[in-house]
């Protein structure tokens, strides 16, 4: 007979068809009619194994050595991998970085919590390839041995159906050490790596050192330009600093002052950091300034007065010059030739020009000035020098945090032209700039503070003393009779007053030299931690070795398959000749146990001598002796026994469910345990609480919450590995036992040589969906490894606990009872103690970002509440309580109302100086209305000499036109106009008139946006949450806001007297008396309200070169700036506006919001786990619900068992010498024969009854027979 070959494959010739000789089978009843197959003659079929040049022995893609060696270098690369990682994230801090936790980017998310386990499982899929075919071949190699193997060493052997715990230590009993070194891989995959790499990566606070090239991107103004350049804002910003909270400006302290520096890399308009957190250390020049002071010596003159005298000034003054006073600090500044202090030195009296004198007096008895004076006197004088420091400073901010010289120190005086020294302490010893200079939206003087010590009783203390006093909290009025302490408070209060002026007289500069610095940016970042590092791999490299071990073992040992013997037809075609091994298996049909009357063989596979050759037998000889009736114990009627695997069994279905319940009642547990509820009716409408952390160590934390859950995960997947390879190695027999099966479904079905995880697609394309099913579960268990491996992640959460609080005020308000007693500075008929302060407060918060005061936001002020708990400064706290705002309701006024503006002679004080009126029908609440007019004069002092355009802006009151109309003038008092001009203005002066002391002035208006507003309060309850020093941080009205709502109003109070008090304040900003109106030739607004509502709204509303601003800008500037003055105005006030409450406070239950470490977890992976939970449990009740049933003696697990279903069929001569064929040419040779096949009871040729695998005629003949029979 003919036959084809090809590469190693064997093909049956289709043209020859010849009749084979009835197969010598001892036990096979065979028809010659059914013996007709197209087959080439078995002896042909006997190929020497050994001759390489026809037909290389078998080996698995996974046992190639490509494949090994892939995976070896793989896993190589892993380990280096992560070494290289654990280096970057050493070296570098982190492996990326970000502001928050939740700035980090959706990729990398993905990177650090679920790509290192996808890598891992993906690796675990593949090894389990390789496990599987090692596990599955290794009796096969047992028996490739030329000595051939015992039956506990091949036939006997079932490791791809042990658990995979216990195969490295069976096969290391053994000494199979291909086994050994897979299995042992297998399991530090699964049970060790996989757990430890989902530990492996996590988040923390890194702080990365950078070195980084920097600029100084701002200079001094040259000499010449800086005593116009020298703003009045200095004084209130240091005023800002000393009493109210505001931080000093950046790259300054309160001791010097530095020139500002930023990452060269940084563009025009970005000079600090706009997100994260960094520290920029630099080199740069840093000013200073210091005091030396002597005691002046003191001696009296005629009448009160005293003289101050050093060896080089005097001075003459009667320190208490008010004859009801006892007591007075005096500042008396540098000899200056501008004159606009109220006290200076005099150059006619002082040779050195260059310094001040400060005095500290008491008078024991007001009335009895003949007693002594207790005095300190010195006479101060400062210096000044530069030196180069390193400083570093808070990027985001820019102030510095360190400041270290590194530098020589060089001195300089007023002769260096650096800075104009004079001009400073002219303005230091006036408490104001010199006229004509730039103050902004200030005031030229300094703030008045006697509010904030007039409990000290200081009679007119000069404007310099506030500062003195304020900068030194802790001291009272009688330490500063002490010279140190007096000096040190001055030279504190010099050294802020310096540092701020220079603040103003910083220009930009864009040609400053590049230094080397440092950048230390604290950040967010995704580390690995070490140890896991290195101990991941540690086991890597274990399994390195494993795999080597593979590598080498399989290349050493002698194989002999001459195909994959993946089907029962394999199987059958390798025994078919064998008839010293079928007789072994006599009786063994229904025998639950055959191999153990089997022990004493030994098998071979490989070539055997005689017609047969390549097969799988016994081997003879004195060794190996015959066995007679091995299964005589076994031939009885069946008892109806049959046997499954335990772990196909209903109670292992029933523990796998229980096992999945527990695990998703206890993720669904935890889930909700992690949760603050939002909405308690709805699940999903919830907000993360978080988890315990369990450990302040890190290490501990990702064991129990990435190490522990991924164990837990990785358990569960051998069990469904082991269930879909018995339902993978039970589907064939499934198929026979049904009947009628082709060959394709029963001798020819492949399923148990690939991996669980890999059976799904051919399974569903068979229509096999139990098994289906089994893979998916195995596919699902990776899947969950992943989810709850990154499941929990570990941030910051609030924990809400009962808070006790109580309110010190009442809701009421009542104006009149606090105005009876007036403090010194308070704003005559209102209701506020201070008539500077809440406008400093208002700029330090818009302009230098300073937060706002406790118990504000930008719209409300809220009622204080008290608690008695120990404060920790993170925590927080919730309480009603009850909110008051103001809002503006504003009209345009049209028409001619403005009078034309006139000349001004300043010098003269003519009349004629320019002025704006108005007059304004108002309707009113009753339904009548009333006239209100006003009639101001404009400061001119700005504008540049000659004709210029102009811009003003003023903030009125307005006054009813008849005053003996009490309805007139409370409706008048509660209003506020606004307005915004343009024209064209002259101003003629001499030349050498540089202050404008001797000018004349024109001006004409050419346009306006004049708008009037009338003021609404505002007030509801609020739930509102306050860090421990009350500053807001979240607010949530309740129900609706009232306006204007009297029931707030107590006793004399009503909404009209306390809109007009506020109206009062509103135009009244600090040391400008009224705001009537300014006119400047620049581009930034004069007046204060408006020059804030500019800032607020970002629009430039007062440049001279553009027309009136719109009616919508106006407003909405003058409305943001109004909402934000009435809150701090409030709470400046609080004391003098609210009743008190009485000796039994009102309380109520608020709660305590504490920031702690916590475990919160991820919504989607918790989803995903549920998920897949359910779908374990689902199917997993489908597949043991719908597991085979039992009707075999015994599992098919081994090759012994397996031989017993078969040994006695005559469907071995349909594979008989086909042994050489891959299992692909085998189905089709079973194809072309025609034959169908089953399992059940059918009559060999020696006429015994038999169980197990035959074709379907032969069965149903049987089956015909004893039917006839009964």
């Amino acid at each position: 007979m003919a036959y084809n070959y090809n590469g190693g494959d064997y093909e049956v010739s289709s043209r020859n068809n010849i009749q084979l000789n009835r197969l010598n089978h001892p036990y096979t009843s065979v028809d010659t009619s059914e013996s007709q197959i197209s087959l080439k003659s078995e002896v042909d079929l006997a190929t020497d194994l050994n001759d390489h040049s026809r037909n290389k022995p078998w080996r698995p893609f996974t046992l190639r050595a490509p494949t090994i060696m892939g995976s070896l270098l793989i896993t190589v690369a892993l380990i280096v991998f992560i070494e290289y990682i654990n280096k970057i994230s050493r070296d570098e801090k982190a492996l990326f970085f970000a502001e928050k936790d939740e700035d980090f980017s959706t990729a990398v998310v993905f990177c650090y919590r679920y790509l290192p386990q996808m890598i891992v499982v993906a690796l675990g899929v593949g090894w389990a390839a390789v496990d599987l075919d090692v596990k599955r071949l290794e009796p096969y190699y047992q028996l490739s041995k030329p000595e051939g193997a015992t039956a506990s060493n091949s036939i006997f052997l079932h490791y791809p159906f042990d658990f995979m715990a216990f195969v490295p230590v069976n096969a290391a009993r053994k000494r199979h050490w291909n086994v050994f070194w897979a299995g042992l891989a297998l399991c530090l995959i699964f049970w060790v790596i996989t757990p430890l790499n989902s530990s492996l990566l996590t988040t923390q606070a890194v702080t990365r050192d950078i070195e980084t090239a920097f600029k100084p991107f701002q200079q001094l103004t040259p000499f010449d330009g800086q005593k116009l350049a020298m703003s009045a804002s200095f004084l209130y910003t240091s005023y800002g600093v000393t009493w109210l909270g505001e931080k000093v400006h950046s790259f300054m302290t309160k001791g010097l002052i530095a020139i500002p520096f930023k990452p060269a890399s940084y563009g025009e308009g970005q000079d600090r950091l706009t997100r994260g957190k960094e520290y920029w250390t630099a080199q740069t020049r840093v000013y200073q300034t210091e005091l030396s002071c002597t005691p002046a010596e003191v001696t009296s003159e005629k009448g009160p007065s005293l003289n101050f005298k050093t060896d080089k000034c005097e001075y003459s003054i009667d320190p208490i010059s008010n004859p009801n006073a006892t007591r007075r600090i005096m500042y008396i500044g540098f000899a200056n030739d501008d004159g606009v202090g109220d006290y200076y030195l005099t150059k006619a009296k002082c040779k050195d020009p260059n310094l001040f004198l400060a005095i500290w007096a008491k008078s024991q008895n007001a009335h009895n000035r003949s007693d002594e004076l207790d005095l300190n006197a010195l006479y101060c004088k400062p210096s000044y020098h530069y030196q180069t420091y390193e400083v570093t400073v808070d990027a985001t901010d820019c102030s510095i945090t360190k400041a270290d010289p590194v530098g020589e120190r060089t001195n300089f005086t007023q002769a260096d032209k650096i800075i104009n020294i004079i001009m400073f302490e002219g303005n230091v010893g006036a408490a104001a700039t010199i006229s004509r200079a730039n103050a902004k939206y200030f005031a030229s003087e300094s703030p008045n503070s006697m509010a904030r010590f007039e409990d000290w009783d200081i009679d007119n203390p000069t404007g310099q003393i506030s500062y003195v006093i304020g900068l030194s909290p802790t001291k009272k009025f009688d330490d500063f009779k002490d010279p140190e302490t007096f000096r040190n408070a001055l030279e504190r209060m010099h050294k802020l007053l310096f540092n701020n002026a220079l603040q103003t007289l910083l220009v930009p500069d864009s040609s400053g030299q590049e230094v080397i610095g440092n950048r230390v940016v604290k950040s967010v970042g995704v580390v690995v931690i070490p140890l896991i590092a290195h101990v991941l791999a540690g086991f890597l490299g274990a399994v390195v070795i494993c795999l080597a071990g593979v590598f080498v073992v399989s290349y050493r040992r002698q194989n002999n398959l001459a195909s994959d013997p993946d089907t029962l037809g394999t199987k059958m075609a390798l025994v078919a000749h064998s008839e010293t091994l079928l007789r072994d298996f006599d009786g063994s049909d229904e025998c639950p146990a055959p191999h153990l009357c089997m022990e004493p063989r030994k098998y071979k596979l490989g070539i055997w001598g005689g017609e047969y050759g390549y097969r799988l037998d016994v081997m003879g000889g004195r060794d190996n002796p015959p066995v007679q009736n091995p299964h005589a114990s076994c031939a009885v009627t069946h008892d109806g026994k049959l046997v499954g695997p335990i772990e196909l069994s209903l109670w292992t279905g029933l523990s796998a469910a229980v096992v999945n319940i527990a695990l998703l009642t206890l993720l669904i547990v935890l889930y909700r345990s992690a949760l603050q509820y939002n909405d308690h009716s709805n699940f999903l409408l919830t907000s993360q609480l978080g988890l315990p952390t369990l450990s302040d160590k890190q290490l501990v934390t990702q064991i129990i919450f990435s190490f522990v859950p991924t164990v837990i995960a990785t358990l569960l997947e051998p069990f469904w590995v082991l269930v879909g390879r018995y339902l993978a190695l039970y589907q064939p027999y499934t198929e026979l036992y049904r009947g009628n099966a082709s060959p394709d479904s029963s001798l020819g079905l492949k399923y148990t040589n690939i991996p669980p995880v890999l059976i799904a697609p051919r399974a569903l394309r068979h229509g096999h969906i139990i098994l289906f099913l089994a893979s998916m579960m195995v596919i699902a268990a990776n899947f969950l490894a992943v989810a709850l491996g990154g499941i929990f992640d570990q941030g910051f959460k609030p924990l809400m606990s009962d808070l006790v609080v109580n309110y010190p005020f009442t809701t009421s308000i009542n104006t009149d009872i606090q105005m009876t007693k007036p403090s010194q500075g308070a704003a005559a008929g209102t209701f506020a103690r201070d008539s500077t302060e809440h406008w400093l407060v208002v700029n330090t918060n818009v302009i230098e970002g300073t937060e706002l005061p406790a118990w504000v936001t930008d719209e409300f002020y809220f009622l204080p509440f008290e608690w008695d708990k120990p404060e920790n400064k993170s925590d927080l706290r919730t309480s009603i309580t009850q909110g008051y705002g103001g809002n503006l309701t504003c009209h345009l006024l049209n028409g001619d109302t403005f009078k034309q503006s006139v000349r001004l002679d300043r010098m003269t004080g003519t009349v004629g100086t320019p002025r704006i009126g108005i007059n304004v029908t108002i309707p009113i609440s009753d339904g009548s209305s009333v006239r209100c007019g006003g009639n101001n004069t404009v400061d001119v002092q700005l504008l540049e000499s000659g004709t210029h355009p102009y811009a003003a802006e003023w903030v009125w009151g307005l006054k009813a036109v008849n005053r003996d109309d009490q309805k007139a003038v409370q409706a008048c008092s509660t209003l506020i106009l606004a307005g915004w001009g343009r024209g064209d203005a002259t101003q003629v002066r001499d030349e050498n008139d540089l202050l404008g002391i001797h000018s004349t002035t024109s001006a004409t208006m050419s346009s306006n946006t004049t708008i009037i507003c009338s003021q609404q309060i505002s007030t509801g309850e609020f739930e509102v949450t306050v860090d421990v020093e009350g500053r807001v941080k979240r607010s949530k009205l309740i129900g609706e806001l009232k306006y204007n709502d009297p029931g707030i109003f107590n006793r004399s109070t009503t909404v009209s007297n306390f809109t007009a008090q506020l109206a009062t304040l509103f135009r009244a900003p600090p040391r400008k008396g009224l705001d009537f109106g300014i006119l400047h030739n620049d581009n930034s607004s004069h007046s204060f309200s408006q020059f804030i509502g500019e800032y607020l709204i970002n629009k430039t509303l007062s440049d001279p070169a553009t027309p009136s601003p719109n009616f919508n800008d106006a407003q909405h500037a003058l409305s943001k700036f109004y909402k934000r003055f009435v809150t701090i105005l409030l709470a400046q006030n609080q004391n003098r506006i609210f009743v008190p409450a009485e000796k039994v406070r009102r309380t109520a239950v608020g709660q305590l919001e504490s920031l702690r470490p916590r475990m919160s977890m991820d919504p989607v992976m918790f989803y995903i786990a549920v998920v897949i939970l359910g779908f374990q449990l689902i199917a997993g009740s489908i597949i043991f619900a719908s597991r085979p049933r039992r009707f075999l003696p015994r599992f098919p697990y081994n090759l012994v068992s397996e031989i017993s279903f078969f040994h006695a069929s005559s469907a071995m001569s349909d594979v008989a010498g086909t042994a050489n064929m891959s299992s692909a040419m085998r189905s089709r040779h079973l194809r072309h024969l025609g034959w169908s096949y089953g399992y059940g009871k059918f009559r060999g040729s020696d006429g015994k009854k038999h169980v197990g695998i035959e074709r379907m005629s032969l069965i149903r003949d049987y089956k015909e027979s004893t039917s006839g029979w009964e």
